[in-house]
């Protein structure tokens, strides 16, 4: 008995020192994010590939990550994204957004850039009650799907011409098979304009 009493308060100590350390880890990452801020950016192309929980990065540097993606309830042309972002981050009223595409995994992402020295922070210069806003602007991603159809069509442009001239290869080779002899002659000269032709000369 002396044993099992033994072992059942072990177990509980064991348990217990789990519990804590689950609601420890739960207020350390909620006291984390109390500090973060929340910023609104609308985007005027596709966010396909972009999911919540995507990083949003400042100069390449992981600054935060995207909350929420929907539709603008007052535009539905535009996107509305959520981005929680530390507040260390240097946002200023002058930094814009942008996707980009994370080599050729096609993985999106939200760049930050921008911000100069002299220019007042983002959230000292928002309304009280007003998410701050970054503008966004075209990216890599942007750039890239309005240059593919200018692409395709200069692809199928070449392939015509590419066919033209494997069709007249071909007709030159199949008259060749049916007289040989072609290889033997000179190319055919063109009859000169008959306003080229000296006077003595015509018939």
């Amino acid at each position: 008995m002396e044993t099992d009493r033994r072992y059942f308060t072990v177990g509980l100590f064991i348990i217990g020192i789990i519990v804590a350390a689950a609601f420890f880890s739960i207020w350390l990452v909620g006291t984390g994010h109390r500090d973060d801020v929340l910023y609104r950016i609308h985007f005027a192309e596709s966010v396909s590939g972009l999911s919540i929980g995507d990083p949003v990065r400042f100069h390449g540097v992981d600054v935060g990550t995207v909350k929420s993606i929907v539709l603008d309830p007052a535009d539905p042309r535009l996107v509305q994204v959520d981005v929680r972002l530390r507040k260390e981050a240097p946002v200023k009223t002058d930094t814009k957004a942008t996707l980009n595409l994370k080599g050729i995994t096609g993985v999106v992402f939200i760049e930050l850039n921008g911000g100069s020295p002299g220019a007042p922070p983002l959230v000292a210069s928002t309304r009280e009650g007003q998410m701050p806003e970054i503008p966004s602007e075209k990216g890599t991603l942007a750039a890239i799907l309005e240059l593919l159809p200018k692409l395709l069509e200069k692809f199928s442009a070449i392939e015509n011409q590419v066919k033209k001239v494997v069709s007249d290869v071909g007709a030159v080779t199949s008259e060749i098979k049916e007289d040989p002899s072609l290889l033997l002659r000179g190319p055919k000269a063109k009859p000169a304009p008959a306003d080229k032709i000296p006077p003595g000369h015509r018939r």
